[in-house]
């Protein structure tokens, strides 16, 4: 499940859908807008460039890792200090694959917020 949306998510929710009898861990990732000394907030463009590279983040984890089930909400527009970014959230049998699996997905998705994000300026 791949979502980019302007309002903020609920985890819960998220995390009771992954739910699955064969399924032994889930690995959740909550990403939150910290403290910057140069801004005081973070913007991020919803494109469609953005949307298909987390498709394929995701396509990517189910088909290479040992996973269930790839979870990514994405907020877009201005976001402030302490409120949510992205939850990435992973199921799996085994926990040592869910672990590996969401760091693998989190680090792909910071390495694209280069072209999509941008620091707010005081």
């Amino acid at each position: 499940m791949i979502e980019i949306r302007r309002e903020d998510f609920c985890v819960d929710e998220i995390i009771k859908k992954m739910k699955a009898p064969k399924i032994g861990a889930l690995s959740i990732y909550l990403g939150t807008v910290r403290e910057f000394p140069e801004g005081v907030g973070l913007e991020f463009e919803g494109n469609n460039q953005a949307a298909q590279r987390l498709r394929e983040i995701e396509e990517r984890a189910i088909n290479r890792l040992d996973v269930e089930d790839v979870a990514v909400m994405h907020r877009v527009g201005f976001l402030g200090i302490s409120e949510n970014i992205v939850l990435v959230a992973v199921s799996a049998s085994h926990r040592e694959s869910a672990f590996s699996a969401c760091r693998s997905i989190i680090d792909d998705i910071k390495d694209s917020h280069k072209s999509w994000g941008k620091v707010v300026s005081k």
